[in-house]
C-alpha cells in the first residue's frame, strides 16, 4: 500500500517547471518525498523522463547509495505492478549509470569526460589526504626557502619610492637595531629581489612571534584552504589585499566592517535597553525595589539616546561617555531581597556590557585605527602573495605528478562549465552570461558565461535535484547553476534541506545561500518555496519540547533564522500511549561538587573485593555519566518503546538509547568507563583513536627504528614491546652501564650495540683481539665506543650480563635484517613480514578487544598499500605520510567490528548522529564550554568581511588587536554561536520517543531557582552573544517550557549507586536460595529444572588455578610491607596505619585541629625533599662552606638564626608553589631543627656538596614470584615499585635513609614494622647503583632520633 502524503508533500512531488526550494524540517520525510518525486517523474506522465536524464546530488556517498537503493526499490515495485512496461524496464537498466552522486563525484565525472577542455593530462589520479599533506609541506618549505633567499619576487613589489608614497607607518629610526638600514622604505634600491627579501623578512617578523615560522606556515595553509571555497580563489585573495586600504576615516565608516560594527553596537545597545526595562518591571512589582526606579528610568533614557546614534563616528564619541549613578541604599523590609539582588545584578551586567563595548571597540581613536590599518597593509599583502605563489606551485607540483585532490575537482569542473569573456568597452553582458561579472588578478573585467559543455548538459539534464542544500558552498552553487538553465528561463532546480540543520560551517558551507532563497522565493511562480513542517519521527512530547526551546532561543536576530509558525515542527507520527507522562522530556541538572564536598568513598580507587569501583565525584564528566547510568537503569525497567515494524510497545533495550555529545574527545572514554562500571554495555562511535591505538603505535615505532635506530624514544618503545621483549630493568641496565663505566652520554642504540659487542667478546674469550677488531669496526662511531671498550670490566653477575648481551645481539641482528630489506621491499610487504615473523596478528587478537586490535593492524596494511600508489615511496616517506595524517587530524577512527544489531548504548557526536534517529536520546555535556579558539587567532578570515590581522610594531615590540580584527572576531563568535544553536537543534530532533538533557553546573539548584524567579520569555541578543555553553542558551528560558527539570546533588547519585549495589546483593541472595532449593520456582517444571541446573553449575564454579590469584603483575613496597606485618603480628597489622606526629594541644584547641596524619606525613616528606642545605647554611652566612667534621658543624650552629632561616625557607617554597600552604602549616619547625642538629644532617650536607645526595628516587624492581609465595610457578616475575626517601654515597658505598612520622614507642618497634620495606630498598639500590649499601637508617620524627 502506498504512502499517504500531506498536501505540502504532494505539492513537492507534483510541482514542475519551477525552481523549488523545499524547507524540510527534521523528521518531515524529505527523503521519501524526494524518492517519490523521482519515481513519478520517470514512471508517470505522457512523456516520462529517463533516470539518467536527472542529476541527483547528495551530501555523502552513503546518502547517494541509500538514494539509489530506494529508487531501485521504487522501480521494482512499479515493475511488479506493470511488468510489461518497457519504459520502466529501461529505467531499471539505466539506474546503474544514473548520476545519483555527490558533488565531488559529479565533478570527477565531468573531468574524466572533458579533461581536454582544461588541458589536464588524462592519466591523472585522485590523491589521498596523506599524499597531499606531504606535497603541501614540500612545496611550502621550498617556497619559504626561496623567499628567505630573495628568489621569490611578487609581481606587485613596489620600489622604495612607491613604498614611501603609500603612507605605510614605517618608523624613521630603528634605534638599537643593527639592521636599521634594511627597514623597508629607508633606502632607495632598485633591486626587486632585495626589496622582496626585505618585505618577506618584515612579514615573518610581523606574523611569527618568537620566530615561530610554523605560525606563518599555518596562516598560508589556512588562507589557501579558505580561498578554495570560493569559485575563483586567486581573485578572492587579490581582493583581500584591499582589506586594509581604508585611507581615511570616511572610508573606514563606509567600509563593510565599519558598517557591520555600527549595526552590532546598535544591537548591543538595544539589548542593554531591554535589560533595563526588565529592571524597571522589577521595580514596579509590589515587593520590588522601587527605590531603584527613578535612576533606572534616567539610565534607560540615556541608552535610548545612544541607540539613536546615526553612525559609528557618533557611537565612538558617545558610548565611552555613558555614566551610571549610584543605586539607592535605602532599606525597606517590604522589598523582596531576592528581587533587589536580581535587579542589581541585571543592571551591573548592563554596566559591564557597556564597559566591554568601550574597551573592545572605542578604546583606540578611529583616526589611529586608520593609521594602524595602513601599517598592516604591506605585511598582509606579502602574506597573500605567499599564498598565491603557494597555490600556483602546489598546482604545478600536482600537475607534474598527474594528481588532483578533492578541492581541485570542483574548480576543474567549474573551469569546464564556465568561462570568462572580457567585457567590451560598452560593458554590456553577453546574451549567454550568467549575470555575474568580475575582475581577474590583472584587473581585467570579464563576464562569466556558460561553456559549450555546460550548454550541452543544460539540454541533457531535465532536472537537477539537490539534497542537503543548506550545506552547499559558492563553488557548488556556481557548478549547479551553470547547467540548470535558469538564466534562459528554464527553471529546473529542485533544492531540499533545512537551514536549521546546517552544521558544517567549519567545512566552509554557506547556509546563507539557502537563507537568501528562503527569504525571496514565494509560494508559487518560477521561484517557489514549500515548507514541510510535519514531523513523522517523534512523539508529541519531543516535538513540543523542541518547539518550546527553539521558539525562545532562535530568531532572525539570534542565529539568523526566524523560528516562527512556518519553521516550527508539527506532530505527524502516531504512537500508542500518547498521554503517558513517562515520555515527557526532561533535564537532569547535576550540582558540581565544591571542594571538600565529595561523597564519602568517592576516591575512584579499586575496591578490595574486586567489585565495581566507585566514581570519582570530583570529575564532572564521570559525575554526569553516573547520573545518565542511573537514569538508563530506571528506563530499562520501566519504559516501553514502539517497535516500528509492528506498531506495538515493547520494553526498551540498550540499543534503543544513544548519548550525544558536542565533541567526543575526552568525554566518550570517561562515559564508557563509568557506564561499564555500572554494568551497562557501551559502544563508542568515533572517528578518532586510530593513531593512539597501542598496536598501531608499536608498529609505527618499529618502522621508525628501522628508518633511524638512533632515535631513543621509538627504540625504547620497541625494546619493551613484543618485538624486543626487554623488561624496563634490562633497558635500564643497558642504558646506565656498570660500576665504573657509565653509558649516560651514549644514545640508547649505542649502548645496546656496546652490550651486544661485549657479549660476543666474552663468548669468544678473546677480549684483546675482539677489542682491536671492534675498534676498527667502530672507528667512525666516535669516542664513546672507544672509551666504553677501554673501560670494560667483567660484571659481578656474569651469567645475567651474558644473557642480556645475547638478547641485545639477537635483537640488533633482527633490526639489521629488516633494515637490509627496506631498500627493495614495499612497505606493505615489509609490514607483512614483520607480522608473520612475530605472529603479531594472533598476538593482538589474544589481547582484550582483540578483534578490534586485529582490524586496526589490518587497516595499517591497507594504508601501506594506499601509500604505494602515491607519488612517494620508501620507508622514510611512509613514516612522514602517517605523521602528517596524525598531525592534521586525518584520523580514520579505530576499526569498527560491532554488529549493528548489538544491544549496547551508543555514544557518538551530534555531527555523527545527523540523519539518524533513536527511541531514547540523551543530549549530554551541555555545560561544556564552546570552543572559540578560531576567533582568538592573530589572523581571522570571514567570508563576508575578509581578512583581519593584529597590529605589530616590530621595532618597538608592540602588538595589539586592530579594530578590524576585533570586529571580525566578534562576528566569528556570533557565527559560531549561531552554528551551535543549529547543532543543538539537530541533537534534540534525533529523539523519537524520549528526550533527556544532562548537564553539570556549579550551584545548579541556586541557578535553577534564579532562572525560575527571572522567568525570561525569550533569549535576548546579549544573552546569546555572551553564551559560553548550551546551558547558557537553555537555562534562562527553561522555566517557560514543558521540560521537567530535576536537580541532583552528589550525595543523591552516591545513594542511588548504593541502592543499586544493595539490589544486586538481594538478587544474588535470591538466586542462591533458589539454587539451594530453599525457594521454589513456579511455572513449567522441566524448564525450572533446566534453570536450577544452570544456577547450581554457576554457583559451584571454582577458578581452576587458585594458586595464581596471588600472582600480581605489579605491586608496591607498601603492600608487601603490610603483608609481612600481617604474618608477624596480626594486631600490628590492624593498627598499622601511620599516625600523625601531634604536639601537645590544649583541650579547648583540639577541635580546631584538622590536619590529618597523612597530610602531616606528606608535609614532612615534601619538606625534607626540598630542604636546601646551601640556602640554610652557606647563603645565610652560618658557614662559609661545609665543615671538615661534625664537631665543627655542631659548634657553628646558631639555633636562632637557623630557625629564622628555616622559616624563610618554608615561606620561599610556599610562594614558589613547590610547597603548599597546607603542608607548610602542618610541618613542625622544632622537629626539623632537631634533625638538622644531628650528625646525619651534616653527612647529608657533605654528600650534597659532593653531588652524591639523592632524594625521592623512584624505582621498579623485578623479583622472582616465588619470593612472595613459594606456591607460585617458576619463572614468573613480579614488578615492585617504590620511592626511596633519600640515599647518599660515602666512600664508594651507599647510606640508605627513610623518614617516618609514626607514633611509636621505640626504634626497635619501628624497625620491626619497616624492615621488609628497607630490604627491598637496599636490593633496588644495589642493582641500580652497582655498589653495596653500608648503612640502613630509619629516622623517627616522633622520637627525634634514628638507628
Amino acid at each position: 500500500m502506498g504512502m499517504n502524503f500531506t498536501p505540502e508533500q504532494q505539492k513537492v512531488i507534483e510541482l514542475h517547471n519551477s525552481n523549488i526550494l523545499v524547507s524540510a524540517a527534521a523528521g518531515s520525510g524529505k527523503t521519501a518525498v524526494l524518492v517519490e518525486r523521482i519515481i513519478r517523474m520517470i514512471c508517470e506522465g505522457e512523456h516520462p523522463a529517463d533516470i539518467d536524464r536527472l542529476l541527483i546530488v547528495t551530501f555523502t556517498n552513503a546518502a547517494a547509495a541509500e538514494m539509489r537503493e530506494r529508487i531501485a526499490a521504487g522501480i521494482a515495485a512499479r515493475l511488479e505492478a506493470d511488468p510489461g512496461n518497457d519504459h520502466i524496464q529501461k529505467q531499471s537498466a539505466l539506474l546503474h549509470n544514473a548520476q545519483i552522486t555527490t558533488i565531488d563525484s559529479f565533478s570527477l565525472f565531468l573531468i574524466r569526460n572533458h579533461f581536454n577542455e582544461i588541458g589536464l593530462d588524462p592519466d591523472f589520479r585522485v590523491a589521498d589526504e596523506g599524499e597531499i599533506k606531504l606535497l603541501q609541506q614540500e612545496v611550502l618549505g621550498q617556497l619559504l626557502e626561496d623567499a628567505y633567499a630573495g628568489k621569490f619576487v611578487p609581481d606587485d613589489v613596489p620600489t622604495s619610492r612607491e613604498n614611501r608614497d603609500s603612507g605605510a607607518m614605517i618608523p624613521e629610526e630603528a634605534s638599537g637595531n643593527d639592521f636599521a638600514e634594511d627597514v623597508p622604505g629607508k633606502r632607495d634600491s632598485e633591486d626587486p629581489s632585495r626589496e622582496a627579501r626585505e618585505r618577506f623578512h618584515t612579514c615573518v617578523e610581523y606574523f611569527c612571534p618568537g620566530g615561530r615560522e610554523s605560525v606563518l606556515e599555518q596562516h598560508i595553509l589556512n588562507l589557501s584552504r579558505y580561498a578554495g571555497s570560493f569559485p575563483w580563489p586567486a581573485e578572492w585573495l587579490e581582493e583581500r589585499k584591499n582589506d586594509y586600504e581604508a585611507g581615511d576615516l570616511d572610508a573606514l565608516l563606509h567600509s563593510d566592517y565599519g558598517q557591520y560594527l555600527a549595526e552590532r553596537v546598535s544591537r548591543v545597545l538595544q539589548g542593554c535597553l531591554e535589560k533595563l526595562v526588565e529592571v524597571k518591571k522589577l521595580c514596579e512589582l509590589p515587593d520590588g525595589p522601587y527605590m531603584y526606579g527613578e535612576l533606572t528610568e534616567a539610565e534607560s533614557e540615556q541608552l535610548e539616546r545612544l541607540a539613536a546614534c546615526k553612525d559609528l563616528k557618533e557611537q565612538a564619541a558617545k558610548v565611552p561617555a555613558v555614566t551610571f549613578g549610584r543605586l539607592s541604599s535605602k532599606k525597606d523590609e517590604s522589598v523582596d531581597p531576592a528581587k533587589r539582588e536580581l535587579a542589581k545584578s541585571i543592571r551591573n551586567s548592563v554596566k559591564d556590557t557597556l564597559a566591554d563595548l568601550t574597551e573592545q571597540y572605542f578604546k583606540t581613536p578611529l583616526e589611529l585605527v586608520v593609521e594602524q590599518g595602513k601599517a598592516c597593509r604591506e605585511p598582509l599583502r606579502m602574506l597573500l602573495n605567499l599564498v598565491l605563489e603557494f597555490d600556483r606551485r602546489l598546482l604545478a607540483a600536482k600537475q607534474e605528478r598527474h594528481l588532483i585532490d578533492f578541492s581541485d575537482m570542483e574548480h576543474y569542473a567549474l573551469q569546464i562549465l564556465l568561462k570568462r569573456e572580457k567585457v567590451e568597452e560598452t560593458g554590456d553582458a553577453g546574451t549567454d552570461s550568467t549575470g555575474d561579472t568580475g575582475m581577474d588578478s590583472t584587473g581585467v573585467k570579464y563576464d562569466i558565461v556558460p561553456s559549450d559543455v555546460a550548454l550541452e548538459y543544460r539540454q541533457y539534464f531535465q532536472e537537477i535535484l539537490i539534497d542537503e542544500y543548506q550545506d552547499s558552498n559558492l563553488v557548488q552553487e556556481y557548478l549547479l547553476s551553470a547547467i540548470s538553465g535558469e538564466v534562459e528561463g528554464h527553471y529546473n532546480r529542485f533544492m531540499v534541506g533545512d537551514v536549521k540543520q546546517s552544521i558544517y560551517k567549519f567545512r566552509l558551507a554557506r547556509p546563507e545561500l539557502f537563507l537568501e532563497k528562503y527569504d525571496t522565493y514565494q509560494e508559487s511562480g518560477d521561484l517557489c518555496r514549500i515548507d514541510l513542517a510535519k514531523n513523522f519521527r517523534s512523539r508529541v512530547q519531543v516535538v513540543d519540547a523542541v518547539n518550546d526551546v527553539f521558539s525562545r532561543i532562535m530568531s532572525q536576530e539570534i542565529g539568523g533564522i526566524a523560528y516562527d509558525d512556518k519553521a516550527a515542527l508539527y506532530p505527524g507520527a502516531t504512537y500508542p500511549a500518547t498521554e503517558d507522562p513517562a515520555y515527557g522530556s526532561e533535564l537532569l541538572l547535576i550540582r558540581k561538587p565544591e571542594k571538600g564536598d565529595g561523597a564519602e568513598g568517592g576516591s575512584g580507587e579499586q575496591r578490595p573485593d574486586g567489585a565495581r569501583g566507585p566514581v570519582d565525584y570530583d570529575n564532572v564528566r564521570q559525575l554526569e555519566a553516573l547520573a545518565i547510568a542511573a537514569r538508563i537503569k530506571q528506563l530499562k525497567g520501566s519504559l516501553k518503546v514502539m517497535e516500528k515494524a509492528t506498531g506495538e510497545l515493547r520494553p526498551v533495550r540498550y540499543s534503543d538509547m544513544v548519548i550525544l555529545l558536542r565533541t567526543t574527545s575526552g568525554w566518550d572514554e570517561e562515559f564508557k568507563k563509568v557506564l561499564e562500571q555500572q554494568g551497562i554495555p557501551v559502544y563508542i562511535t568515533s572517528k578518532t583513536g586510530y593513531f593512539g591505538a597501542l598496536e598501531v603505535q608499536e608498529l609505527l615505532q618499529f618502522l621508525r627504528v628501522l628508518d633511524n635506530p638512533r632515535q631513543d624514544i621509538p627504540l625504547f618503545g620497541v625494546m619493551q614491546s613484543i618485538f624486543g621483549g626487554f623488561t624496563q630493568e634490562e633497558i635500564a641496565r643497558i642504558r646506565s652501564g656498570s660500576k665504573g663505566h657509565s653509558r649516560k652520554r651514549m644514545t640508547l642504540y649505542e649502548a645496546l650495540k656496546e652490550v651486544a659487542q661485549r657479549g660476543r667478546m666474552a663468548e669468544a674469550g678473546e677480549e684483546a683481539s675482539a677489542g682491536e677488531s671492534a675498534g676498527e669496526e667502530t672507528a667512525g662511531a666516535g669516542q664513546y665506543w672507544q672509551r666504553a671498550l677501554e673501560a670494560a670490566t667483567v660484571p659481578e653477575d656474569m651469567e645475567a650480563e651474558t644473557e642480556l648481551s645475547q638478547k641485545a645481539d639477537t635483537f640488533l641482528q633482527r633490526i639489521d635484517h629488516y633494515r637490509d630489506l627496506t631498500p627493495f621491499t614495499s612497505i606493505r610487504d615489509l609490514l607483512q613480514r614483520i607480522l608473520d615473523d612475530y605472529d603479531y596478528l594472533n598476538y593482538v587478537t589474544a589481547l582484550p578487544a582483540g578483534s578490534k586490535r586485529r582490524a586496526n593492524v589490518e587497516m595499517l596494511l591497507t594504508k601501506a598499500s594506499a601509500f604505494e600508489k602515491t607519488s612517494y615511496f620508501g620507508l622514510f616517506h611512509f613514516i612522514r605520510y602517517m605523521e602528517q595524517l596524525e598531525k592534521y587530524d586525518v584520523d580514520y577512527g579505530e576499526a569498527d567490528t560491532l554488529d549493528e544489531n548489538a544491544d549496547v548504548v551508543r555514544i557518538m557526536s551530534i555531527h555523527k548522529s545527523k540523519g539518524l534517529e533513536f527511541p531514547v536520546v540523551f543530549v549530554s555535556g551541555l555545560s561544556k564550554r564552546f570552543n572559540m579558539q578560531d576567533a582568538n587567532q592573530s589572523l581571522i578570515v570571514d567570508m563576508d568581511l575578509g581578512v583581519a590581522v593584529d597590529y605589530v610594531d616590530s621595532v618597538r615590540r608592540i602588538k595589539n588587536k586592530t579594530l578590524r580584527r576585533t570586529v571580525l572576531s566578534a562576528k566569528m563568535k556570533e557565527d559560531n554561536l549561531a552554528e551551535e544553536l543549529r547543532v543543538l537543534y539537530v541533537a534534540l530532533t534525533r529523539a523519537r520517543e524520549k528526550l533527556i538533557l544532562t548537564a553539570v553546573l556549579d550551584k545548579a539548584d541556586e541557578k535553577w531557582e534564579l532562572a525560575q524567579m527571572t522567568g525570561q520569555e525569550r533569549l535576548t541578543y546579549l544573552d546569546f552573544c555572551e553564551a559560553g555553553s548550551y546551558m547558557d542558551f537553555l537555562l534562562p528560558i527553561l522555566p517557560q517550557t514543558g521540560i521537567a527539570v530535576k536537580t541532583l546533588r552528589t550525595e543523591d547519585l552516591a545513594v542511588e549507586e548504593l541502592r543499586e549495589q544493595l539490589r544486586m546483593g538481594d538478587r544474588r541472595e535470591q538466586l542462591r536460595l533458589i539454587a539451594c532449593g530453599e525457594t521454589t520456582l513456579t511455572g513449567d517444571p522441566e524448564e525450572n529444572e533446566r534453570k536450577l541446573m544452570y544456577l547450581r553449575e554457576r554457583f559451584a564454579y571454582q577458578y581452576p588455578h587458585p594458586g595464581l590469584q596471588k600472582l600480581y603483575t605489579k605491586t608496591t613496597v607498601s603492600e608487601l610491607k603490610i603483608a609481612a606485618m600481617a604474618e608477624k603480628d596480626e594486631a600490628a597489622f590492624h593498627t598499622f596505619e601511620e599516625k600523625e606526629v601531634v604536639p601537645y594541644i590544649p583541650g579547648f584547641r583540639r577541635e580546631q585541629e584538622k590536619v590529618s596524619g597523612a597530610v602531616r606525613g606528606n608535609a614532612f616528606h615534601r619538606t625534607m625533599e626540598l630542604l636546601d642545605f646551601t640556602y640554610l647554611f652557606t647563603e645565610s652566612g652560618l658557614f662559609t662552606g661545609c665543615p671538615n667534621n661534625y664537631e665543627e658543624y655542631r659548634r657553628g650552629l646558631d639555633k636562632n638564626r637557623l630557625q629564622n632561616r628555616l622559616e624563610e625557607f618554608l615561606q620561599r617554597e610556599t610562594i614558589s608553589l613547590r610547597l603548599t600552604e597546607e603542608y607548610a602549616k602542618a610541618v613542625s619547625l622544632p622537629k626539623i631543627l632537631n634533625f638538622l642538629e644531628q650528625e646525619l644532617a651534616y653527612r647529608m650536607w657533605r654528600a650534597q656538596e659532593q653531588g652524591l645526595l639523592y632524594r625521592e628516587q623512584p624505582f621498579v624492581l623485578g623479583i622472582d614470584a616465588k619470593r612472595l609465595d613459594p606456591d607460585l610457578p617458576e619463572g614468573e616475575k613480579v614488578l615492585i615499585q617504590g620511592i626511596i626517601d633519600v640515599f647518599f654515597i660515602e666512600d664508594g658505598e651507599i647510606v640508605l635513609l627513610d623518614y617516618k612520622t609514626d607514633v611509636i614507642d621505640s626504634l626497635e618497634a619501628l624497625w620491626n614494622r619497616y624492615n621488609v620495606q628497607i630490604q627491598y630498598y637496599e636490593e633496588a639500590l644495589t642493582k641500580l647503583m652497582q655498589m653495596p649499601v653500608k648503612e640502613r637508617i630509619l629516622y623517627s620524627f616522633y622520637l627525634e632520633k634514628y638507628e
